[in-house]
């Protein structure tokens, strides 16, 4: 019997910011987009299945997790019961800045 999947909740800044990005992809590189569209998903899904696979935000604790499978993007989650809230899409070299996703 496999493991039961998390509940995936987006937080509207991350969404948002990943709509962003991914017009902004769009505007030059249609499948570019899509393809990243589907990568980042299929990683999430595989997350909600197995959330402590991903790395430890050492800064964060243990609920604060990055994957990093996504190159050249990081996608920051937490752990929140059974949900698998999706904090950010970030590029990987951006200015990581762990206390912006503390939240109350």
């Amino acid at each position: 019997m496999g493991a039961k999947a998390l509940i995936v909740q987006w937080a509207a800044p991350a969404e948002a910011g990943f709509d962003r990005l991914l017009a902004y992809i769009e505007a030059e590189n249609p499948d570019a987009a899509r393809q990243l569209w589907h990568r980042v998903m299929v990683a999430i899904e595989h997350a909600a299945v197995y959330p402590e696979l991903a790395p430890v935000i050492p800064d964060l604790g243990r609920s604060y997790r990055e994957l990093l499978s996504v190159r050249p993007f990081r996608v920051v989650y937490r752990v929140e019961g059974r949900r698998l809230r999706i904090l950010a899409v970030l590029r990987k070299e951006a200015d990581f800045d762990p206390g912006r996703f503390l939240e109350p």
